[in-house]
């Protein structure tokens, strides 16, 4: 069948599953006989005694209501029962509890409290869950720990340590990492969610050349690198913290609905509904950020209204004001509940809009007019709801969709020129007379991406509730679409951004990209059994992705099949022992894709450009002649590759005593197929034209028949030129699956609960990480040499293929103690966090896939080195010969192999342990004006560290740093 014809059966599929979710109910009469009951309430606000509309209620069997305006919620038919309740309102407290459903119960009321620091519990920190390594961080935490963008709040998360605000590089996420985003795959892998949508980042373009520089927007180091995340994760700095509710982060094994990821998935849930206006300013000695909000009710049952702008500036130093980054954000939302006292049907509609600027310009270093900018602005429009219909084949329906679109540039402006040079502008292979470029001139060249991606989901469960417990079964489908219209990187064909011999780029417009579509389905159950006073929770799913992959990709569509499990068994509990409230062991297994992102689907061309003849005379037209030969590979992907693959294991314990709570988990993860670029071996060849030293400076050059010849002024009979014609072996980035990673390790967060006379809790958490990388694809060294032959200079060139496997191992072991003071009646709370770093090491490693080491040590003339030996060779004719450690005595081969003058390369770097005290504070003042204060590294201890291993130094603490926040609540 096609790939069109696939394609549409899977949208056939999905309709058909929309069909059966909404036919008529069929429900059996055995079902309809079973006793319910009307359970409804009112719900209002302890402030001003006035009904609260749109509080949401949840009950434990997946039912759910929503206030009216009156405050009035209902439940028109419940099967009889004990159900757990959630009362939850954006702005006021979280009520749980539980009731037992055996008559109609009219008058089931709450009273709930604002939002506060004078409630008793106010959490301020990161709350975990049993089942798959989840953190949740609510609206008290955020405000706490006074966050620029998305990325601070992952700090809260076990095992993370300390790390100041800053909006200046790409904001990245990083779950279960040492180096806090610095690995493109972890974040790459991390699916980011808001209200239910993902926020795609494949269609992200913003790249030189993938052949020559892989996901760089730049060859330079000085660039707009920092800012770019092609073929990385979202951007996190675009979602603006001050309009989030909460976050939920899992870090462990996620559900089957969630999809396209590896390492973990952040899920947003922004503000929607009733707010009082909000007013916020937030300064500290590099940024400042202003933000206002305001949710309102409408009249007569007719939802609500969200509203929120916010603008941020921001400087790595604020003595270098010519590199800066500047945000704003605007964000909308309208809710409402249709049927409220009969099948309740929720609509959610929202809409944000963002743009980030990026630039270093008026540098000191830099020309008047250069300058170097990245670009980003968009918008997100989505929708999402629930629909309660319980009947006896569904309890809810839900729906998602999504629309997003980005206009992105990376803006570049620098002098370039190392003297007169002839320069092609061909997109075919082929010898070709070309122009001069100028001795200098300023290259100017836009990358500009237009991404946009689309998202649907439906889905639908059924609780189905028997004697000893429940199974709540999910299934869903979904489709999305990722495609980039811009107009790619373009600049003026004349002034090129590189220039000379060798690897070139050309403009390529990404309208000419295909796009990415993707159909998923997934299948879920959770089962809860409750016997003998013990519980036991399943959570077991499976997913089926399938990416629809044009053939430029030279291979065909991509299926993924993804099962996951969570367990937990809850063996102790209040009813069969005097001491623990909670005591289960928990744990699972799973496996997650990542599908390659558009950089890795569909790569540039490579050209290679090299001069077969340069005559260059200033204003003698007649003897300037520049003659080049021009390499093309029009489709450089990879037709094996695959998606990115992560295998988890999970397992622990989870326990309460009284007020006392804790948590302990050892994981195991293996990664494999990660992305990268690898070098592919290629043999071109061109003409080099010389013209007899005796007559070269007299000689009037011209093309003529495919050949360089000459006139001179002792002879009117044109002469050809002599040529030889150049072998060359070189070699071009191809996307490849180039990495894996092995990480173990164990994460544990315990809460000792209250010291009563100061009011503080004690908090513990960290983890120990260890974290292997190792490359799966060959690595190249090259060597050309030059010779001379007939008078004239020749080259060989040789490219040597050495073995995979090098890379990192590294481990670190840290504690955070954080002492959360809460004193309701002054309506303060500080939090003072003691990071202790017991134990951190890094080392690189080249070994094979049983862990030998690949190095070896040797010497040489300048004395004992280390060596990896490559597996053999290309020389320029292809040929590829196989190593033999007496080539090393070659002059020719002697820079083919890997050395290492560092005797200790390879040996272990550890570092000594760090203590760092950080403190927050937030102080309310009635109930309008909150004041913050935030201090990381407030006592200043700052230590260089002399890296006896690596050289070199390291700062071992986080820089001080320093904030202040206000907010006004009208």
């Amino acid at each position: 069948m096609s790939e069109r014809g696939n394609f549409k059966k899977y949208i056939i599929a999905a309709l058909i599953f929309a069909g059966v979710v909404l036919a008529p109910d069929s429900s059996s009469g055995a079902d309809r006989k079973m006793p319910s009951y009307l359970l409804s309430g009112i719900i209002t606000s302890l402030d001003n005694k006035e009904p609260l509309e749109m509080v949401l209620i949840r009950l434990s069997n997946s039912d759910w209501a929503m206030t009216d305006q009156n405050g009035k919620f209902v439940f028109p038919s419940l099967p009889a029962g004990t159900y757990k309740y959630e009362i939850s309102y954006l702005g006021f407290e979280t009520r749980t509890g539980e009731i037992e459903v055996n008559r109609d119960i009219p008058d089931f009321n709450f009273v709930l409290r604002p939002e506060g620091l004078g409630l008793e519990e106010v959490v301020v920190t990161a709350e975990e869950s049993k089942l798959g390594s989840t953190s949740r961080i609510g609206q008290a935490a955020i405000q706490h720990l006074q966050p620029k963008s998305v990325e601070d709040m992952l700090q809260l998360l076990p095992g993370m340590v300390t790390k100041n605000p800053d909006l200046t590089n790409a904001g990245q996420a990083s779950l279960r990492e040492i180096d806090s985003g610095g690995d493109a795959n972890n974040s790459l892998g991390t699916a980011v969610f808001v209200d239910g949508a993902p926020v795609s980042n494949d269609a992200n373009m913003q790249i030189f050349s993938t052949s020559r520089s892989g996901n760089n927007s730049s060859l330079q180091m000085n660039t707009m690198n920092d800012q770019t995340t092609s073929g990385r994760g979202t951007d996190l700095r675009s979602i603006s913290p001050d309009n989030i509710e909460s976050i939920e982060v899992i870090r462990g094994i996620p559900s089957a609905e969630y999809g396209n990821l590896t390492s973990g998935a952040i899920i947003i849930k922004t503000k929607v509904g009733t707010t009082p206006y909000e007013a916020k300013v937030k300064v500290d000695p590099n940024s400042k950020l202003f933000y206002a909000g305001k949710g309102l009710t409408l009249k007569n049952d007719n939802g609500a209204l969200n509203f929120s702008i916010d603008y941020t500036q921001s400087y790595a130093d604020r003595r270098k004001r010519f590199q800066g980054y500047d945000r704003i954000t605007g964000n909308a939302a309208y809710s409402k509940v249709f049927m409220q006292e009969s099948t309740p049907l929720s609509l959610n509609l929202k809409f944000s809009y963002y743009r980030n600027i990026s630039s270093v310009k008026g540098d000191e270093s830099m020309e008047p007019d250069e300058e170097l900018r990245n670009e980003n602005q968009g918008f997100r429009f989505s929708a999402d709801g629930i629909w309660r219909l319980n009947k006896s084949w569904i309890t809810n329906f839900s729906y998602s969709a999504s629309l997003s679109y980005s206009k992105q540039q990376d803006i570049y402006k620098r002098y370039v020129g190392n003297g007169v040079v002839p320069y092609p502008s061909t997109f075919q292979s082929g010898e070709y007379v070309v122009n001069y470029l100028p001795a200098q001139y300023l290259a100017s060249y836009n990358i500009d991406g237009e991404p946009l991606t689309a998202f649907v989901q439906l889905k639908a469960n059924k609780m189905i509730p028997f004697n000893i417990g429940s199974n709540d079964i999910k299934v869903g489908a979904e489709y999305s679409l990722s495609v980039n219209k811009g107009e790619g990187m373009q600049y003026d064909i004349n002034r090129p951004p590189v220039q000379g011999d060798g690897q070139s780029v050309r403009p390529r417009s990404y309208k000419s990209i295909p796009g990415m579509h993707t159909m998923s389905y997934f299948l879920e159950n959770n089962t809860e059994l409750n016997f003998a006073g013990t519980t036991f929770t399943l959570q077991a799913g499976v997913r089926v992705n399938t990416l629809f992959v044009d053939p430029l990709a030279l291979r065909g569509n991509i299926t993924t099949i993804d099962p996951r499990i969570n367990a937990s068994y809850q063996f102790l509990s209040k009813e069969n022992n005097s001491v623990f409230n909670d005591l289960s062991i928990v744990g699972g297994f799973g496996i997650a894709s990542k599908m390659p992102s558009m950089s890795y689907l569909y790569p540039n061309p490579a050209y290679y450009d090299y001069i077969s003849f340069n005559s260059y005379v200033s204003g003698d037209a007649s003897r300037t002649l520049g003659v080049i030969t021009t390499n093309v590979i029009d489709n450089t992907a990879n037709p094996n590759l695959k998606p990115s693959t992560s295998y988890k294991y999970e397992i622990g314990l989870s326990g309460r005593i009284n007020r006392i709570r804790g948590s302990i988990t050892y994981f195991n993860e293996r990664y494999e197929n990660e992305y990268g670029y690898t070098t592919v071996p290629y043999m071109l060849g061109y003409n080099k034209y010389t013209i007899p030293t005796a007559v070269a400076a007299d000689a009037l050059p011209f093309y003529q028949d495919g050949a360089v010849w000459y006139n001179t002024p002792a002879s009117t009979v044109p002469q050809q030129a002599d040529v030889y014609y150049q072998k060359e072996i070189k070699g071009y980035s191809m996307p490849s699956n180039v990495y894996r990673t092995l990480k173990h390790g164990i994460e544990y967060s315990f809460n000792f609960g209250e010291i009563k006379p100061l009011k503080t809790d004690v908090i513990v958490d960290g983890a120990w990480f260890y974290i292997k990388r190792r490359s799966t694809g060959y690595s190249y060294n090259s060597n050309r040499v030059a010779y001379q032959e007939d008078g004239q200079t020749r080259f060989n060139s040789y490219l040597a293929v050495l073995p995979a496997g090098s890379g990192t191992e590294q481990n670190r072991v840290n504690t955070n103690f954080r002492f959360v003071t809460h004193i309701p009646a002054v309506k303060l709370v500080f939090t003072t966090t003691v990071q202790v770093v017991w134990y951190e090491s890094a080392r690189y490693i080249y070994e094979d896939d049983n862990g030998n080491n690949l190095y070896y040590k040797t010497s040489n003339a300048n004395g004992e080195i280390l060596m990896v030996d490559p597996i053999g060779f290309y020389d320029k004719n292809m040929n590829f010969i196989p190593w033999d450690r007496s080539y090393e005595g070659v002059v020719d081969y002697t820079p083919l192999p890997a050395k290492y003058a560092n005797l200790n390369y390879f040996e272990t770097q550890k570092y000594p342990i760090t203590c760092m005290l950080n403190f927050k504070l937030t102080k309310e003042f009635k109930r309008f004006v909150e004041l913050s204060f935030i201090a990381n590294n407030f006592l200043k201890i700052n230590k260089m560290y002399r890296q006896d291993i690596r050289g070199g130094y390291r700062e071992l603490y986080t820089p001080m740093y320093f904030g202040a926040e206000l907010k006004i609540k009208i």
